[in-house]
């Protein structure tokens, strides 16, 4: 009989095995599934985000691509006679984004050759505004205003010289400068040219009168005359030209004018 009862038991430990099995597996297909969903989840967003950025991107690229020619037409600039002491470009363009923030773009101001003070450095100058109404309001509202600031600075009673330039554009300055310094430029390589011409030629008069000393130091050393160079010039003579006088017209007037001053 004790054979038949270990065979039972085996048959009960081997019913029980499949069992524990299925639960496992059961177990460990509920992650996989929630794991898939978190994935397919992340997939999403992730795709949102890229469709997001390609927009923003395509955006960006309409804004850079825009036809320069359109956008400086839309453009204002505005002259300044006058550029106040101590300013400059990181100053002027402060100033002026307080009163028209985000509409300040290029600013030019052209150096003052007539003085070596720092505190006028600047003779004049160009700023470009991104709108002409903008251009046009700063011109109107702040041209003959006083400039401001803190009492004790001299330059708070100066006065703003503002004009807004109408048809002109920030291509018009550039080109303008370019030609201004093409002329500087030839017109220095001119003056360069002619002063070596000048030193080439002193060096060469210099050669001549060395050699010529030589040949009087040799003719002197063997016994002969040199004659020393005398430049004939001859002078005008001076021609004098008589002036005719005028005849006079004896009238009633000067008949007595006659009488009176004899």
């Amino acid at each position: 009989m004790a054979p038949v009862q270990k065979k039972k038991k085996i048959i009960k430990k081997r019913n029980k095995e499949p069992v524990v099995e299925e639960v496992k597996e059961e177990e460990d297909l509920e992650p996989k599934k929630e794991e898939e969903e978190a994935e397919v989840s992340d997939k999403e967003d992730m795709d949102e985000a890229e469709m997001k950025e390609e927009e923003e991107d395509d955006d960006m690229e309409t804004e850079e691509f825009e036809d320069p020619e359109q956008k400086q037409k839309k453009t204002g600039v505005v002259y300044f006679s006058m550029i106040p002491p101590k300013y400059n470009v990181v100053r002027i363009r402060e100033y002026f984004e307080k009163r028209c923030p985000g509409q300040v773009g290029r600013i030019f101001l052209a150096r003052n050759k007539h003085t070596k003070n720092p505190q006028y450095k600047y003779s004049e100058g160009w700023m470009e505004l991104k709108k002409k109404k903008i251009a046009k309001a700063i011109a109107g509202q702040i041209d003959n205003t006083p400039i401001g600031g803190k009492n004790k600075d001299s330059v708070s009673s100066m006065l703003w010289n503002i004009r807004y330039l109408s048809g002109f554009k920030w291509v018009h300055l550039m080109e303008q400068l370019q030609y201004e310094k093409e002329v500087e430029k030839r017109r220095m390589n001119v003056e360069v040219a002619q002063a070596r011409r000048i030193a080439a030629h002193f060096e060469e008069q210099i050669d001549k009168g060395k050699h010529l000393r030589k040949l009087e130091a040799k003719v002197k050393a063997s016994g002969g005359k040199w004659d020393a160079f005398q430049r004939d010039v001859e002078q005008k003579k001076t021609i004098r030209v008589k002036k005719k006088r005028s005849k006079q017209v004896k009238t009633e007037s000067s008949e007595l004018m006659n009488m009176i001053f004899k």
